[in-house]
């Protein structure tokens, strides 16, 4: 049994060891020691966490000594599999954030109340699946995350964000009007799900993404249930593809007071293809608001560029901007967290503003 001190680091010859042919609940108590977690995105550059420190000499031997095992004294073949599973996961987790199995992530969301006092924290649950080179949208990256966290003073500054007359049924009274948000590319839908329980009943909001990644969207969007029943938010998802060209083109009606992205531009092509969408899905309404944020990585500021200038073509003006610091959860090269200014903006027709 593992009774060391907790405010002392256990050393791996403190866990349960094969040749002593511990119990099935040992081992999987052992293993959850060992559970990493990816870092933070934080303002402070938190180290990945684990429920108990554990010193890393001779983990990863400990590890494959479980896996290498036929663990013959355990009673069941179920039991055998969930030592083997554990103990494969934690090696995965040692190898990397693309390594790391598919993971629960829990995100904190500040609210502002009416007078303009901090409000609740809203807590958002969302399943990332183990990442793959092909679906980066599986991951909840960073500029996701600060965004989220920066919605509830967007959503209040000048001009506010209000529902046009354009996209809303004439029959209501203008104090009745929902505000209909779209997130493009919303991948785990930290950001649209984070709208919709800010706004509340105030607002709708459809999150889309490519086909392979619109499944787990609406996974996450069943996840929050209960928070957004709390709150009077509206959630749909689907499909959007931003190299399809809608036939017949959206109606008045069907666009969109407002549009959402974090992290859209990761491909050369990106930049047109974003704008062409926002042409496509974004309200001509006097008060209809275009929300970006993103990285500054080095390799795609000439796409950054771009897709100022395409907005700009369009007929959008920066209505508000800045930029800010997070921390992804990939590493540096020696092992520290990586630090990513993200660059966020708010755009508006710029001949209506």
């Amino acid at each position: 049994m593992i009774s060391a001190d907790p405010d002392e680091p256990l050393h791996v010859f403190d866990l349960p060891q094969i040749h002593t042919k511990p119990s099935g609940t040992e081992l999987i108590q052992a293993l959850d020691l060992l559970t990493v977690k990816p870092r933070s995105f934080g303002p402070v550059a938190h180290e990945a966490t684990k429920s108990r420190t554990v010193q890393p000499a001779g983990v990863t031997r400990y590890l494959t000594s479980i896996i290498a095992s036929p663990l013959a004294w355990l009673d069941t073949d179920e039991l055998r599999e969930a030592v083997w599973d554990a103990a494969a996961a934690r090696l995965s987790e040692r190898s990397g954030r693309t390594a790391m199995p598919a993971m629960s992530r829990v995100f904190s969301i500040p609210s502002t109340t009416s007078d303009g006092l901090e409000g609740e924290e809203f807590t958002l649950t969302l399943h990332e699946p183990s990442l793959t080179a092909d679906n980066l949208g599986m991951k909840t990256w960073v500029s996701s995350y600060l965004l989220s966290r920066r919605l509830h003073n967007l959503l209040e500054s000048t001009p506010n964000l209000v529902p046009t007359t354009s996209t809303t049924p004439q029959p209501r009274p203008d104090n009745n009007k929902t505000l209909r948000a779209l997130e493009l590319g919303a991948g785990t839908g930290l950001v649209g799900l984070s709208f919709a329980a800010l706004r509340g009943s105030s607002a709708t909001i459809h999150l889309t993404d490519l086909p392979d990644i619109v499944p787990n969207l609406a996974h996450n969007a069943a996840l929050n249930v209960e928070l957004l029943n709390r709150t009077g938010g509206v959630v749909t998802t689907g499909v959007l593809d931003w190299t399809d060209t809608p036939d017949p083109l959206p109606t008045a009606q069907e666009q969109y007071d407002l549009i959402l992205a974090a992290d859209p531009l990761y491909s050369p092509s990106h930049p047109k293809l974003l704008v062409d969408t926002i042409t496509h899905w974004l309200s001509r309404g006097l008060d209809a608001r275009v929300v970006l944020e993103m990285p500054l990585r080095d390799a795609y500021l000439p796409q950054v560029q771009e897709l100022r200038d395409r907005m700009g073509r369009l007929g959008l003006a920066v209505v508000d901007e800045g930029e800010e610091i997070g921390y992804d959860d990939w590493e540096s090269a020696d092992g520290g967290a990586l630090e990513v200014k993200c660059w966020w903006s708010v755009w508006g027709w710029s001949e209506k503003l």
